[in-house]
């Protein structure tokens, strides 16, 4: 997977200090997988706040399970802007492919839609004044061969184009979380049983991944 040379730029950048500063708020968008109140989010205000404690940092959880790209720019305003936030994640594309692999191929959204969308919401977003940081899409089965994570794969290349065009930081989600699948099974765990529970919703270690992504790209573990 190609990513963009501006992204790594700008990431490069991001890990020489922990950009949070004080009193800022930043807020976690996204599906189910943000939603859990003891994943990914809910790390990433544990850690920060246990190391910047004197900061007095916001994070807010603004995942609802089962959106889409569609539905979270409806919702923006509302769940994100209404915070005045300094600093975004977006998390958005699994249910995007993963609702539309049934038998009638509806649910889901299509590759130029969700492009569209996507670049519509950071728009929306950096208008606010507030920075973006993007996630790929994570994972639809733990083998990187299946047939999700290969409709995922365009959709992957779409954030990371779009985060070269608008040069924003990207937290390299997708491919953390593959690595982690390849050494799990190259040291005998069992497929499908170690970062998720179901293939796409995560366990404790699968959402430290995202965590720990996340915070590489917001400079936090600078050295």
């Amino acid at each position: 997977m190609n990513t963009s040379d501006g992204a790594i730029a700008e990431n490069a950048d991001a890990s020489r200090s922990f950009l949070l500063q004080n009193g800022q708020t930043l807020v976690c968008l996204g599906d189910s997988i943000t939603q859990n109140a003891h994943g990914y989010c809910a790390m990433i205000a544990a850690l920060i706040a246990a190391t910047y404690p004197e900061r007095g940092i916001r994070v807010i959880n603004a995942g609802i399970s089962g959106h889409k790209v569609t539905d979270m720019l409806l919702r923006v305003d509302r769940d994100v802007l209404h915070h005045r936030p300094d600093w975004v994640t977006v998390s958005v594309g699994v249910n995007d492919v993963w609702h539309g692999m049934n038998t009638a191929g509806t649910g889901g959204v299509t590759l130029p839609e969700y492009r569209a969308h996507l670049d519509t919401l950071i728009q929306r977003v950096q208008s606010s004044g507030a920075q973006v940081v993007l996630l790929p899409p994570t994972v639809i089965g733990e083998d990187p061969a299946s047939e999700g994570n290969q409709l995922l794969q365009p959709y992957r290349a779409a954030v990371r184009e779009l985060a070269a065009a608008y040069r924003v930081r990207v937290a390299p989600t997708d491919i953390d979380l593959n690595n982690a699948l390849a050494a799990k099974v190259a040291q005998g765990g069992e497929p499908g049983k170690t970062l998720t529970t179901d293939g796409v919703h995560l366990r404790g270690p699968g959402d430290a991944i995202l965590a720990v992504a996340v915070l590489k790209a917001l400079g936090f573990f600078a050295l």
